[in-house]
């Protein structure tokens, strides 16, 4: 079964809202690696492992071949994508609302801050 755009989307987030999945992302992208490479540091149990492995298959963000009795993962990072457009919306309206709060501070007050941010005001001592 196809997965919607917004479904893709929730499943990479809820893949990369556990510190454990990110470390194994971060240590695929390092390059493949076996599944007994990526549990020994994570300190969880075969089980856990498990889960959390299928969580990023069922996000796409990695996929596993068998060699013999070993399975080596592979970081998908094209499965990212979406979220770094969807996310770059929002740094778009962010960045555009902050721009504008800039300027109207400045007209605000339009004397320009020294080096150090102190304003210079004339005859003040």
């Amino acid at each position: 079964m196809k997965r919607t755009r917004e479904q893709q989307i929730d499943d990479a987030f809820f893949a990369l809202s556990h510190p454990v999945r990110r470390q194994i992302l971060e240590r695929l992208s390092e390059g493949d690696a076996s599944v007994a490479d990526v549990s020994a540091p994570a300190g969880q149990s075969a089980s856990q492992m498990t889960k959390h492995l299928q969580i990023l298959e069922r996000a796409n963000l990695l996929s596993r071949r068998k060699q013999g009795r070993t399975h080596c993962l592979h970081f998908e990072p094209e499965a990212l994508k979406e979220v770094m457009d969807w996310v770059s919306r929002y740094q778009q309206f962010w960045e555009v609302r902050l721009d504008s709060l800039e300027m109207y501070l400045h007209s605000l007050d339009p004397e320009e801050p020294d080096t150090e941010g102190n304003h210079e005001r004339g005859t003040e001592s």
